[in-house]
C-alpha cells in the first residue's frame, strides 16, 4: 500500500486516520510501529465500521483506539480536549470534486471515491486542529489536483515538505501524488524519487 510505505511514526506518538475503512492501512500502521501511543480510527460508514470495530477488538487495540463512527468534520466538536495533541493524521480522502464527473449510483462507494462528506479543506482544517506543531499530515490524492492541495494546507498552517509522484507506466502523466505537511513548518520541500506502479 502506497500510502503505508510513505507514513512515518516515532516511538510512543499518536494519529489519527480518516475514512479507515476496514482498518487495512491503521493495520498496517499498528504491524510497523507497535509502540504507537494512542489513536483514533474515524470511519461514517456503518457497515465498514462494523468490520472496523471487529476487527480492533479481534487483536485486542480497543484500550489503546478509539473508534468513531462520525463524519470527519465533526472530530473537532467530539474532541474539544485533544486539539494541538497529535503528532500524525493520515488519510487516503475521496478524489472527485462533487461537480466533476459522474457520481456513483452506490451510496458506498460515491462517498469513498467523491468529496461529498469530506473535501480537501475539511482535511486541512481537521488535520491543523487536531495536530501539534511539528505534526504531520501524510495523504494520498490526484497529482492534478496538487495546486489547490499546497493551496488548502497552507491556509491552514499546514506546509508541504515532502511528496512523491506515482505513475501507472512510463512516458504518461502522473496520476496521484503522496504527500506529507508539516503543521507550523518552514517553507521548503523536497521531491522524492516517483514510483512507478
Amino acid at each position: 500500500m502506497l500510502l503505508a510505505d510513505f507514513i512515518s511514526l516515532k516511538d510512543n506518538e499518536s494519529f489519527i486516520e480518516i475514512g479507515s475503512g476496514v482498518g487495512c492501512l491503521s493495520f498496517i500502521i499498528f504491524s510497523r510501529y507497535l509502540n504507537f501511543k494512542r489513536a483514533i480510527l474515524v470511519e461514517v460508514q456503518q457497515e465498514a465500521f462494523d468490520v472496523l470495530k471487529r476487527n480492533i477488538e479481534e487483536n485486542g487495540l480497543q484500550d489503546r483506539v478509539i473508534l468513531v463512527n462520525n463524519d470527519a468534520r465533526e472530530l473537532p466538536s467530539l474532541f474539544p480536549k485533544m486539539a494541538n495533541s497529535f503528532d500524525v493524521l493520515f488519510t487516503n480522502p475521496p478524489y472527485m470534486k462533487r461537480q466533476e464527473g459522474r457520481i456513483s449510483p452506490y451510496r458506498v462507494k460515491a462517498i469513498s471515491t467523491t468529496e461529498l462528506l469530506l473535501t480537501l479543506t475539511d482535511i486541512a482544517r481537521v488535520a491543523s486542529y487536531f495536530l501539534k506543531i511539528k505534526g504531520r499530515l501524510y495523504m494520498i490524492h490526484r497529482s492534478e489536483r496538487l495546486k489547490e492541495i499546497i493551496l488548502d494546507l497552507d491556509s491552514f498552517g499546514l506546509e508541504v515538505k515532502r511528496m512523491t509522484f506515482v505513475y501507472t507506466s512510463q512516458g504518461k502523466p502522473s496520476k496521484r501524488v503522496l504527500v506529507e505537511a508539516r503543521k507550523g513548518g518552514r517553507p521548503g520541500v523536497k521531491i522524492e524519487p516517483p514510483i512507478f506502479l
